[in-house]
């Protein structure tokens, strides 16, 4: 019975994803740029401070696809919402909490399927990356995707301190403006089996900032975030 509820949860609180999917042609367009990704993989997303998770969701032709996801603690009502269209939570501080996400993110991944994340984080202007994606993909054993988003960009400084509704309304309004976006699906970076997951996540993280880099400069002139060692970071 509990896990009927629980299905019967994520299918009702989906529907506005579901939506958002369904109209989001009205508000802008959405082209491919690139080979179309095929599950198993990890797509590691740019952050633009938009509409991400629908244009690559659309872009890749898998409605509901799960990724990462964390919660801003001024809007914990969120959560169940975020759950039902994402599934896998991750919050500042909780290592064991986030031990038990990856793992189950893992299990998902072996099980053929297609995950997002965003190696920037929450804090996204804060330019510099995390190692959750090539972890992922080092522990599955499947191919990690750099995910660039041309024409995108709608993010300003102090955005991120608006009330809800206000940036919400904002967003929607920067995203009309903007008529067409690109998704461009990057060169896979494959896990090498032979080195320690420590070693293959450093190799894999090098070449994942390469490739943000790319997407940053060419398509908004930005230098795009640097991927800090652990020891680096603290």
């Amino acid at each position: 019975m509990k896990k009927w509820l629980e299905r019967f949860g994520t299918y009702f609180l989906w529907w506005p994803y579901g939506l958002a999917l369904l109209f989001l042609p009205l508000l802008v367009r959405v082209k491919v740029v690139g080979e179309r990704p095929e599950p198993p993989c990890v797509l590691a997303v740019i952050h633009t401070g938009g509409l991400e998770p629908l244009y690559v969701a659309k872009a890749a032709r898998f409605w509901r696809m799960p990724a990462l996801f964390s919660v801003d603690p001024r809007y914990p009502f969120l959560r169940p919402f975020y759950w039902a269209f994402w599934r896998y939570e991750v919050r500042k501080d909780e290592r064991a909490f986030n031990r038990r996400t990856l793992k189950k993110a893992v299990e998902y991944l072996k099980n053929k399927g297609m995950l997002m994340v965003f190696p920037e984080g929450a804090r996204f202007w804060e330019v510099r990356l995390y190692p959750g994606a090539a972890v992922l993909a080092k522990r599955a054993g499947v191919p990690l995707i750099p995910v660039g988003l041309e024409n995108a960009y709608v993010y300003e400084p102090g955005a991120e301190n608006l009330p809800f509704l206000k940036g919400a309304w904002r967003v929607l309004k920067k995203t009309k403006q903007l008529r067409c976006v690109r998704v461009h699906f990057g060169e896979k970076i494959f896990p090498d089996p032979k080195l320690p997951e420590k070693e293959d996540v450093e190799r894999m993280m090098q070449e994942l900032a390469k490739a943000f880099r790319r997407f940053y400069q060419d398509f908004y002139g930005l230098p795009g975030p640097v991927w800090l060692r652990e020891k680096e970071a603290e």
